[in-house]
């Protein structure tokens, strides 16, 4: 009898398990409550048995499907117009009918980006919540928006069509609302008041989150200056042709090795070592790296019909200058591309102000990137700009109404083609009168400022920057200092905490910035001389002591005191055929201690390689990439050294001596003083091998062999060659 009833229950669980495949089920994003995109073909998805025959109806609409092989189906609603009236959206397979209830029409937006979208409208914690939140949440309670957050986070090696949490439509009630993000529930308001149709906003973030993870594979692939991450991500991703390659190198490797150890063993020889696994294959294993959250927050959701993205994301990238413009344009073409949209919409927020610490700049040059994306798209995409509501001791600002509604007035004008003021000024040209900038700008008609117009610094050619003067005039803003008669460089808010106060005549704040023009060598060095301190200069034709020692003709190293503020290195190179070559590189100090600026032989004790900041290039010879830069890296040491790129610069060779090498550290040994530019994968300015009268010197990429001039040999062909180490100490 026992033995029955075990055989009953097995056969019931089998039964239920097959009841429950056979029923057609719609993707997660499906459910109560939900809002569906006016205006555009609307898909509907997800799983039945193979080959099912599905229908969906809404609004008087039938459509029907079959089910692939797989059990997945899609089919697509007609256009519909915004409705407010709560009908239901049924699904129909072979054996069940799924009914979702209160179903809108109307318009419906994704939010993404980290911890500044994810902020709710209230919580216990008060750094954690909006200003007003909680009386806004309930002023702002309306069964017409409605609203879902992914708020499980979770992250995977391959994408997942399947959310590993729960996808919920509900009401903006008051204790929804203080729940969902304050920037998105700001802008549904205002995006709902104007329009006055029904809202849905679907939230997917991750605080803390770089922009990497959210980025597709089709994304990466799309932007040329992103072309080693995507190399990187195909390899991993099976079925792509990248892994099948690299998959079949590594299969004939160990088949390889395998035959060599079993006949190594056979004949009681040394084993042959095991080869190392190639890195293309290893699986992604951090949250931080790329593809990882768009596998599993985003492809759920593909390919759902939003109006458009609303982004607030950026200070996990910090540091990462006008590379984070090319991965925000991977973003964006890979959703496009993905949700099967080509004019989704994508409006961003700049980040804020904020006190992060270490290099004060690496925040306006993500700024400068944020702005330079906006400007290079041709439309639907735009940037708020918020430099007026930041918080130095707090990355979250508090204010999310002035946020959210700067992001609703963009989308209002853009895509709803409405006519509202959105725009924050933007820099259109620039010119010199005498020792004053004159600048002209779009989005205003007359600039205005709360209280005296700062955060503007003027430079000469050599880069002291001086507070400026300001005047508004209008749509032009003319700016000077008395200190600086040659004025070469422009900056504004170029600090991360500096807080905007000057807005057009709608109160939109005006972004940073900054702008210039490179000055000739005679003035360059004419300003070296007044604002710099020369602190060594090396004659390179003397070869440097055995012992790891050298004899600079000029030491001013004692006498320099104070914080190195820049740093300038100064080669000059005179052929014995009459040539003259001559480079200024400047860049932020790499250290605090002018004892480590110098030529890095061994006694000196100076080792450094990796990123530098803000580097700025002249030169005389042809080839050599000229102007502002927002990083560099360099090469100092005394020790010996391989092409392996130990820093993990991109684009470097990794076999060729070129920008991205690594050493063995200090000692004597062939030693290396080398300055590149590798966004442009260029040498500026090269000095190696200090102790042999053959050892090497060049400006720009050596014309032959390796790029750095390793192995060279080229000192003797100079009939003159001076290195000058200049510092700005203050």
């Amino acid at each position: 009898m026992l033995k029955l009833k075990n055989v009953l229950t097995l056969a019931a669980v089998f039964s239920a398990a097959l009841a429950v495949e056979a029923k057609v089920v719609p993707a997660q994003i499906f459910t109560d409550n939900m809002v569906l995109q006016q205006g555009k073909q609307v898909p509907v998805w997800g799983k039945a048995d193979p080959h099912e025959s599905v229908s969906v109806s809404f609004a008087g609409q039938s459509v029907s499907g079959k089910a692939d092989a797989s059990g997945k189906w899609l089919v697509r609603l007609s256009p519909m117009s915004a409705s407010f009236d709560a009908r239901d959206l049924v699904i129909k397979g072979a054996s069940n009918t799924v009914t979702l209830q209160n179903v809108l029409v109307g318009e419906v937006w994704l939010g993404g980006g980290q911890s500044n979208m994810d902020m709710c409208m209230w919580s216990d914690n008060p750094r954690w919540r909006a200003t007003n939140g909680d009386k806004d949440a309930a002023a702002g309670a309306n069964k017409n928006i409605r609203v879902a957050t992914l708020r499980q986070r979770v992250w995977a090696q391959l994408p997942e069509t399947q959310y590993r949490g729960t996808i919920q439509w509900e009401e903006l009630t008051p204790e929804v609302g203080q729940k969902f993000s304050a920037t998105a529930f700001y802008f549904a308001q205002n995006i709902y008041k104007e329009l006055n149709v029904p809202v849905g906003v679907v939230v997917s973030c991750w605080s803390g989150s770089r922009i990497d993870p959210w980025i597709p594979p089709e994304g990466f692939s799309s932007v040329p200056e992103l072309a080693d991450i995507a190399y990187t991500v195909k390899a991993k991703l099976p079925g792509t042709d990248e892994y099948k390659k690299v998959s079949a190198q590594t299969a004939e490797r160990y088949e390889k090795w395998l035959l060599e150890f079993k006949k190594a063993s056979a004949a009681g020889q040394l084993l042959p070592v095991l080869p190392d696994y190639p890195a293309e294959l290893r699986p992604y294993a951090d949250v931080r790296q790329p593809t990882v959250m768009y596998n599993s927050m985003i492809t759920p959701l593909l390919p759902f019909a939003f109006r458009g993205i609303i982004w607030y994301q950026g200070c996990s990238n910090l540091g990462e200058g006008m590379l984070y413009k090319h991965k925000m344009l991977a973003l964006l073409n890979g959703w496009r591309q993905l949700f099967q949209q080509d004019d989704l919409a994508f409006y961003f927020v700049q980040l804020a102000p904020y006190n992060y610490g270490g290099n004060p700049t690496r925040l306006p040059e993500i700024w400068e990137a944020q702005q330079a994306f906006a400007e290079s798209m041709p439309s639907n995409v735009a940037m708020a700009v918020i430099n007026d509501v930041g918080d130095y001791g707090d990355i979250h600002p508090h204010d999310k109404a002035t946020v959210g509604k700067r992001l609703s007035l963009l989308a209002l004008k853009y895509t709803y083609n409405k006519s509202v003021a959105a725009d924050s000024p933007v820099l259109t040209k620039w010119e010199k009168s005498g020792n004053r900038f004159v600048l002209e700008f779009k989005n205003v008609t007359a600039f205005q400022s709360k209280g005296a117009p700062q955060n503007f610094e003027v430079a000469g050619a050599a880069g002291k920057w001086y507070p400026a003067q300001v005047k508004l005039d209008g749509a032009r803003i003319i700016v000077w200092s008395d200190e600086v008669k040659s004025p070469r460089q422009l900056q504004y808010m170029w600090h991360q905490m500096r807080t905007g106060n000057i807005f057009n005549e709608s109160g939109l704040p005006l972004g940073a910035f900054r702008c210039g023009s490179l000055a000739g060598k005679e003035e360059l060095f004419r300003d070296l001389a007044e604002n710099f301190q020369l602190v060594y200069e090396a004659d390179m034709l003397k070869v440097a002591g055995k012992d790891g020692s050298i004899q600079y003709t000029v030491d001013n190293s004692n006498a320099c005191k104070g914080n190195i503020k820049r740093l300038a290195y100064v080669m000059e190179l005179t052929g014995k055929d009459g040539s003259y070559q001559w480079a200024v590189a400047m860049m932020d100090p790499f250290t605090g201690d002018v004892k480590k600026i110098g030529v890095p032989v061994a006694k000196a004790r100076i080792f450094y390689g990796g990123k530098v900041n803000n580097l700025t290039v002249y030169s005389n010879v042809p080839g050599v990439k000229t102007g502002f830069f927002s990083q560099g890296n360099i090469e100092f040491w005394s020790g010996n050294y391989t092409a392996v790129n130990q820093f993990k610069i991109a684009g470097a060779s990794g076999s060729t001596y070129d920008f991205g090498d690594s050493s063995s550290g200090y000692g004597v040994g062939y030693g290396s003083m080398q300055i590149h530019n590798f966004a442009e994968k260029q040498t500026v300015m090269a000095y190696n091998n200090f102790t042999n009268p053959d050892g090497d010197a060049g400006i720009g990429n050596a014309p032959a062999g390796h790029p750095d001039w390793t192995f060279s040999k080229s000192r003797p062909k100079y009939s003159k060659a001076t290195l000058k180490v200049y510092a700005l100490m203050e």
